[in-house]
């Protein structure tokens, strides 16, 4: 590649990579804060907000697939996937606001009425604009070191997206009462998120690859019998689906975790910093990792290194700050090899399935991944709020030691299982970079023939 084509390439990448800043804008806000902002500023009691989470999730499982397949079949001269960017980025914003407005209700069950319509109306208009935001990262490069590099470039932007908010977050909370708190957060990133997501839509016009062929998108039985027979498609959503447990119970415990086994939040709210910013500069590195050892190896050590960061929380460090911020960093390394890894990984299935089948279904695919982990978010969050429940967690109540071990128990141990059980899945991925190349020539002389 000349020096001109590569910056090229690196303008588009940007430009593509700018909207998952403002996606995670919201993603990172609702991962960390909503759980706690429902159980610990409305007064929500946690079993009830994860049946919340629960039920928002299904939800989430039962739209992805549909809105990737309405996506692969939309027209218009922007394209199929780039016109939810600009018409979805507003409805996205005032519903994320709305999320983090402590509305209260004298009766419980309106309260969690009210609670569930706005998460449900919230993750509709994500997945609006979000699936087709994914699905055009396969227009932009059909590379699959390509892809390393423009998924490093998209997680990038999204890590930039999660320290703004959480730092954000952080020195809001430290400056005034949390109500008002994640009322200024959430009303502040709706309108940066949609300024963000309007830049991405005109910059990514110069993006697409002209030189693919025209697409047209299998009926739905056929293409759902094609992701069944899709082998290196369904270990890696078992693969991520596993992850997302990880992430999500780490995530959504963070504080609980630092309140239980410290006494004090703030170390909370450091560690969610950490875990937000560290891919800032992990990023680069697991790219780099990806491209030098192959993308399942790469997964493989990001396992590794999470369980390391986890089994010292659990053996103990917890108790000290610092010690516990140190094994965050550890963890936070490895977690954020996944970021990297899956969304490099994902296309390529894509065109292993084509490739297998004979059937174009990239919108679908990238649907029902997003549903899997979706389902694996809502399972987490009701369980985490259930478990909560059994170990005696109560809102603004001084925590006995048997609760204290039970939260140090849950934000360990599942997490670390999960992350073991997701490295023997994708060892059995079978996709090298060399395959890719012969795969995509194969499809491409397929398609000239």
């Amino acid at each position: 590649m000349n020096q001109k084509a590569a910056r090229q390439e690196w303008k588009s990448f940007l430009g593509y990579g700018s909207g998952d800043y403002a996606l995670n804008l919201f993603w990172q806000s609702v991962g960390f804060y909503l759980f706690f902002f429902y159980t610990d500023v409305v007064g929500v009691p946690p079993e009830v907000v994860g049946t919340i989470f629960l039920i928002g999730m299904v939800w989430d499982a039962a739209t992805d697939p549909v809105m990737g397949y309405l996506a692969e079949r939309t027209k218009g001269r922007w394209g199929p996937y780039r016109p939810y960017l600009l018409l979805g980025a507003v409805p996205l914003g005032i519903s994320f606001a709305l999320l983090f407005t402590p509305v209260q209700f004298a009766d419980s069950f309106w309260q969690a009425a009210y609670i569930l319509a706005t998460l449900l109306l919230f993750r509709t208009c994500y997945t609006l604009v979000s699936i087709p935001y994914s699905a055009l990262s396969a227009r932009v490069t059909r590379a699959s070191n390509g892809r390393t590099r423009l998924a490093a470039i998209r997680m990038y932007c999204g890590f930039l997206g999660g320290v703004s908010i959480t730092a954000f977050a952080k020195w809001l909370q430290q400056s005034m009462a949390d109500d008002i708190a994640f009322s200024v957060m959430g009303y502040s990133a709706a309108i940066v998120g949609i300024v963000v997501l309007w830049i991405c839509f005109f910059s990514t016009r110069h993006t697409l690859r002209e030189d693919l062929p025209d697409r047209h998108p299998s009926a739905i039985g056929e293409s759902l019998s094609a992701i069944l027979h899709n082998g290196p498609f369904l270990l890696l959503v078992g693969g991520i689906m596993l992850v997302t447990v990880a992430n999500t119970i780490i995530g959504q415990s963070v504080l609980y975790f630092f309140e239980s086994q410290i006494g004090d939040r703030a170390p909370g709210n450091t560690a969610i910093f950490i875990m937000s910013g560290a891919g800032l500069f992990c990023i680069p590195f697991w790219a780099y990792i990806a491209l030098k050892i192959g993308k399942r190896n790469a997964w493989l050590a990001g396992s590794v290194i999470a369980s390391i960061g986890l089994a010292l929380l659990f053996g103990g460090v917890g108790n000290d700050a610092a010690l516990a911020l140190g094994a965050m960093v550890v963890v936070t390394l490895g977690l954020s090899s996944y970021s990297v890894i899956f969304w490099s990984m994902l296309p390529d299935t894509i065109e292993y399935g084509e490739f297998k089948s004979m059937v174009q279904n990239e919108s679908l695919l990238i649907g029902v991944a997003s549903s899997f982990q979706k389902i694996s978010i809502g399972l987490s969050a009701f369980a985490l709020g259930h478990l909560l429940n059994i170990v005696g967690y109560q809102a603004d109540t001084p925590l006995m030691a048997n609760t204290a071990d039970g939260i140090r128990h849950i934000f360990t141990l599942i997490p670390m299982a999960a992350l073991v059980l997701s490295g023997l899945l994708i060892f059995f991925y079978p996709i090298t970079a060399k395959l890719h190349g012969e795969i995509v020539s194969a499809i491409k002389a397929r398609n000239t023939s």
